[in-house]
């Protein structure tokens, strides 16, 4: 019996801490918000508009204006294209990538983050 203590103990630790720090992943950014369709529209011209998939991809459907900008070209240290303190609007297919970018940036200096929230899939549900 002392020997399953001996483990149990460690065992349920890791799961607590485990869960802990899980949980601590998954909380929103205050500066990040996930805009639906409508509301995403009224905005996009007031800050840069950015597609984020992989260039071949969006040169075909974009939303017009929208600039095409890797994830990792835009969280580069080097990166001076795009303002920190200027409001950023993206976007991707489904919304899912999106919204880890949008974590990304946030942590790396930008001020505010507006995600389509389902992506290009809810303007095409929106217009058919």
């Amino acid at each position: 019996m002392g020997s399953f203590i001996e483990i149990a103990i460690p065992v349920f630790a890791g799961f607590v801490l485990g869960f802990l720090f899980w949980k601590m992943r998954q909380k929103p950014t205050e500066n990040v918000h996930l805009l639906e369709w409508d509301t995403f529209k009224k905005g996009m011209r007031k800050g840069q508009l950015i597609d984020i998939r992989k260039k071949e991809k969006a040169e075909k459907d974009k939303i017009k204006g929208a600039r095409i900008i890797s994830v990792s070209r835009l969280a580069s240290k080097t990166q001076t294209k795009v303002p920190k303190d200027q409001a950023l609007y993206i976007y991707c297919d489904n919304g899912r990538k999106s919204k880890k970018a949008a974590k990304k940036l946030s942590k790396k200096g930008f001020k505010e983050i507006n995600v389509l929230k389902d992506g290009l899939h809810s303007t095409r549900q929106t217009n058919a």
